[in-house]
């Protein structure tokens, strides 16, 4: 019986870390999107060197703007000091 106790916090505790992440990037992505419309603009991104330098592979739908889930990618394929991956 405590095994499977224990194995419920373990999972509860996972479920909060990847929560926890996702926060975190909605929080970067918000910060970014200065005027609050949903997506950041290239002027915007001035303010981050890799995603304003990256703009182009970032940008995948070529509309002229990031959106959350283009972001979201960006921020899956930087490593932890902001540099791109390769």
């Amino acid at each position: 019986m405590t095994t499977i106790k224990l194995k419920h916090v373990i999972a509860m505790l996972a479920v909060a870390g990847v929560s926890g992440a996702a926060t975190a990037g909605e929080d970067a992505f918000m910060k970014l999107d200065r005027n609050a419309d949903g997506f950041i603009s290239a002027e915007e991104s001035i303010v981050d060197k890799t995603l304003y330098e990256g703009w182009a592979s970032v940008d995948a739908n070529n509309d002229g703007r990031i959106d959350s889930a283009e972001f979201s990618a960006f921020e899956l394929s930087t490593d932890k000091s902001g540099q791109k991956e390769e």
